[in-house]
């Protein structure tokens, strides 16, 4: 059983080179590997689950940002070795901005918008850094670049001093 999840069919066969040589260094040829899927499926599937491991930890040890966006809640998170540090904004209900939206997430780029509170905050990895970060992933976030995260960390220097 996988750690994080299998790799979809369509996902294995985009990787198939990077499959081809997991397997190989495995010590499993291209004749073992269709033996093996017809008289051992469950060794194969165990074989796929391996690999969707190995794939999904390497995505997971060089993730370094994350982002969600919900309608008053915008967040970027750095991912460090041992700590995350999250820059956010968050609206008032009565501000009229939801961040889901381009039309409304491009207002923040040409003006500033009343009822906004920027939020800064950090914390320890409360278990390993891959598995809350896939935990994250899972719960609405997505991997992102520093974009984000630099421009609301700017904006909270530049708004103390």
């Amino acid at each position: 059983m996988a750690k994080y999840r299998n790799l979809t069919i369509e996902e294995l066969e985009s990787l198939n080179e990077d499959f081809v040589k997991f397997l190989v260094l495995n010590g499993i040829t291209g004749e073992d590997w269709v033996k093996l899927k017809e008289k051992e499926p469950e060794n194969a599937e165990g074989i796929c689950s391996a690999f969707s491991d190995v794939v999904f930890t390497k995505i997971l040890t060089n993730c370094k940002y994350l982002e969600k966006h919900l309608p008053k809640f915008l967040v970027s998170i750095f991912c460090d070795k041992q700590t995350m540090y999250l820059q956010g904004i968050e609206a008032a209900e009565s501000t009229a901005i939801d961040f889901t939206k381009k039309e409304d997430f491009e207002k923040l780029k040409s003006s500033p918008i009343e009822g906004l509170q920027k939020i800064s905050s950090q914390k320890d990895y409360s278990k390993n850094r891959e598995e809350e970060i896939w935990d994250m992933l899972q719960n609405g976030f997505y991997i992102s670049d520093q974009k984000m995260y630099m421009n609301l960390f700017n904006e909270a220097l530049e708004s103390k001093n």
